[in-house]
Parts: C-alpha cells; structure tokens; sequence
C-alpha cells in the first residue's frame, strides 16, 4: 500500500505560505501533517483487523486487559480511522450539521484570505479582526444548538469508544507473550 500523505509538498505549501500563514502556523501545519504520516504507516491491513474467525470471547479479565492493550497498540491507526468514518457519517447525515460547519469555516477562510486583515464595515460600524471572528461565531453558534452539535460529538465518543474497546477485547492476540500475562489471584 503507497503513502500519498508523503507527496503532500510544493505547490501546497507555496500557496499556503504565501498567503496567510506565519512561521507558527507553517511548524504545526508540519507537526499534523508528520502526525498523518505517522498514523497512516502504523495503519494493519483492513484484511486481519476484521478477520472474524480471530474473534473469541475472553477467559478472564487478565486476558481482556492484555488483549485491550496489546490491540489498540497494534490497530492504533485503524481505531482512529474508523472513529474519521463515524465523524463523517455523522456530519452527512446532518444537513444542518453538514450546514453550519460550511457556514463557520467559510466565514473564517473569508476573513483570513479575502479580508486579508481588514476591518469591515457593518451597519456603519468598523468590525475588527477579532470582532468579525465573533461573529462568526455568535451566527454559528445556534446552528451548532440547532444541529445538536454537542450531542453528535458526545454519540462520537461513546460510539467509538463502544467499538474500539469491543473490537480490541475481543480479537485474539497474533502473539502470546508469557511475559506480559497476567495471572489469576484466588481470595480465601
């Protein structure tokens, strides 16, 4: 499997760079961009993480610490891009979900590149950077109510949280190290 993460470079960064991102901006732009690449190479294939002839319940709660461990270490990459699929399935399925992230974001990639730090003027009234940034933000805001935006991040977790911890529980371990098995403890 090839990484196109790592082809990201040259017209992207000169477009970025030169219209409205400092050095700051450019040096985390990097550390995300390393992280993608990070997360995307420690990716298994789709093939042995749905594999259900591994899938066995668990003999004690030892075996499911281990397995809990050992998998989300293993499948790490693969967690997090089923949590992604959750997160867009949750956001097209919401039209005025879908509406108000698209409404919050070009309202911020407005004023950082068409506005290109200029106050505007509103109701004979200059607004600041800082103050059209509000207001985006005050018009978001009772769309994100609206959509129920707090909710949907809430069903995110716990949905993504449910399925990890089931999936990593339950699949079997490629290898047993004796090393790391924890043992049973009988109480008189």
């Amino acid at each position: 499997m090839t990484n196109n993460l790592e082809n990201i470079t040259g017209q992207i960064d000169n477009e970025i760079s030169s219209k409205f991102l400092n050095e700051i901006d450019k040096t985390k732009l990097q550390l995300i961009k390393g992280w993608f690449i990070e997360r995307s190479s420690q990716l298994q294939p789709w093939k042995s993480f749905c594999n259900i002839n591994k899938f066995s319940k668990p003999k004690n709660a030892g075996e499911v610490s281990k397995r809990l461990f050992t998998n989300i270490k293993i499948y790490q990459g693969n967690y997090i891009a089923v949590s992604a699929m959750l997160i867009i399935y949750c956001i097209l399925t919401s039209p005025l979900l879908l509406f108000g992230l698209v409404m919050s974001f070009g309202g911020c990639y407005y004023i950082s590149t068409r506005g290109q730090g200029k106050s505007i003027k509103l109701l004979g009234r200059d607004l600041t950077i800082a103050e059209q940034y509000g207001l985006v933000f005050l018009i978001s805001l009772p769309l994100f109510f609206l959509a129920s935006a707090g909710s949907t991040v809430f069903w995110i977790i716990g949905a993504s949280a449910f399925i990890i911890i089931l999936h990593a529980s339950m699949l079997e371990l490629k290898s047993v190290d004796n090393d790391l098995e924890l043992q049973e403890v009988n109480i008189l």
